[in-house]
């Protein structure tokens, strides 16, 4: 199976949706403690900008041995909700505190193909 072949099936799967959304971010190894505690209480400004911009069920899931961070939230449509974060006042804040944790490229969302959903 050559890569257009997969290509064509992560585009055409029936199991895609605009209502779901998972991505990888890599934090630099020696900063994952603190990058895991500036989560345990992230800003209520920032909480709040998510959930206007209609972020649901999101949530971070840690590797811990090489600092590979997954992210998923569902929204009514992911690409309007993630739009509409990076416009939100606070988001500008919010990604400099954050820059410091990640590895060079890493603070960038890299949006992962939905091939399978059992509802």
């Amino acid at each position: 199976m050559s890569a257009l072949d997969l290509d064509h099936l992560l585009a055409s799967s029936p199991a895609r949706s605009p209502h779901r959304r998972c991505f990888v971010l890599q934090v630099r190894p020696e900063k994952l403690t603190e990058y895991v505690a500036a989560h345990q209480d992230v800003w209520a400004e920032m909480r709040d900008a998510l959930a206007d911009a209609g972020w649901r069920n999101y949530s971070l899931f840690l590797r811990a041995e090489d600092g590979m961070v997954v992210g998923y939230f569902e929204a009514d449509d992911v690409d309007a909700a993630q739009r509409a974060i990076e416009e939100a006042a606070i988001s500008p804040r919010w990604e400099a505190a954050m820059s410091e944790y990640f590895a060079p490229g890493g603070g960038e969302k890299q949006v992962l193909p939905q091939y399978f959903h059992l509802a």
